[in-house]
């Protein structure tokens, strides 16, 4: 199916906020929700006649695309969630670039409603690739972590679909309703968070799956770091938010730093039960690089040369040093007064 296990993201303070579905990453009822499986048309925020067919979302892998990703909603999602997602995806693929093909499906509280929705985006994955075996809806719907669990759980994720085996290839974004709440400002995050693992992997051109894990690196620290600091910079440069905001989001990312062992390297920490020390410290590295070689060597300049240079060749192009001599020097700033950690922090 093109998936692996589930990972959580982490938030703000203490909470677990999304899932990510990597080979890629992971609200009330209201009569003015769409239709379960309905896709939402660009510009008009409106529904989709449901007579209209759904095009096949395919196009060249790595290229920016033109207009608006599409968005399917359970029933029970307000029209003003799935308007929220359109502005949240304008905001960040306006910074860092309009990568496609990019479904988004968004689901709601209501177990039904989510069972449903993911008979409909099960069909669509078989009807937009031709060579899934037949008995593909079959697996889809008896996959480890599906819409009923979003709606039960909350969190987001990515699942990409980019390999030798299936023709399509695209980004699926799956958003719940909870953890977080869709009124709540960590849910703008999460989504930017989410949709920069869009732009870190449409970067890379392999359909090799143990190549894109090599790209992204095995564990958390780098692909999930980068994901959240790039995430809570963008927030922390929005309309309304306060000049402190970033700061005291890292400030708190940096009590992570506790919970590392005697000799223990945060970059060592696989995805599972600790993985939010990878996530949160990983944050700093980023935060760390960019400080000093500029936010452009990131996320510009690195994942441009990714494909030719490979990672450990580009981390060294970009950013002036090897990546053993880049953590060691982390190393001794994670040993500085927080305030002198934070002097870092735009």
């Amino acid at each position: 199916m093109g998936e692996v296990r589930l990972r959580p993201v982490w938030g703000s303070r203490m909470r677990s906020v999304c899932f990510l579905m990597l080979v890629s990453c992971s609200g009330k009822s209201s009569d003015s929700g769409t239709a379960v499986g309905d896709a939402v048309g660009p510009d008009t925020g409106t529904e989709v006649d449901e007579d209209s067919s759904i095009p096949p979302a395919n196009g060249e892998w790595g290229a920016e695309v033109e207009g608006e990703p599409e968005f399917f909603a359970a029933s029970d999602v307000p029209q003003s969630q799935v308007d929220g997602l359109r502005r949240d995806h304008a905001t960040a693929s306006e910074v860092w670039g309009n990568f496609g093909p990019l479904e988004f499906w968004v689901v709601g509280t209501d177990e039904a409603a989510a069972e449903a929705l993911d008979v409909e985006f099960c069909a669509l994955r078989q009807e937009r690739d031709a060579s899934l075996p037949d008995d593909f809806q079959e697996m889809c719907l008896g996959r480890d972590y599906g819409f009923l669990e979003y709606a039960r759980n909350g969190g987001a994720g990515l699942n990409t679909r980019h390999n030798e085996r299936e023709e399509y290839a695209g980004f699926l974004v799956t958003m719940a309703s909870k953890n977080p709440y869709p009124d709540e400002l960590d849910y703008t995050t999460v989504t930017y968070h989410e949709y920069f693992h869009v732009v870190q992997m449409a970067h890379i051109a392999s359909e090799d799956e143990e190549e894109q894990r090599r790209l992204m690196v095995e564990h958390p620290w780098w692909s999930e770091g980068g994901a959240e600091y790039m995430a809570q910079l963008l927030q922390s440069r929005q309309p309304g938010i306060g000049s402190d905001y970033l700061k005291e989001r890292m400030a708190w990312k940096m009590d992570t730093k506790s919970m590392l062992n005697e000799g223990e390297r945060f970059s060592d920490i696989p995805y599972g039960e600790r993985a939010r020390i990878g996530y949160d410290l990983g944050a700093w590295f980023i935060a760390f690089l960019v400080n000093q070689a500029g936010e452009d060597a990131y996320k510009v300049g690195f994942f441009d040369d990714l494909n030719t240079m490979g990672w450990e060749g580009a981390f060294e192009s970009n950013f002036g040093m090897t990546s053993e001599r880049a953590l060691d020097d982390f190393e001794g700033f994670l040993a500085l007064p927080l305030d002198e950690q934070l002097d870092i922090i735009p």
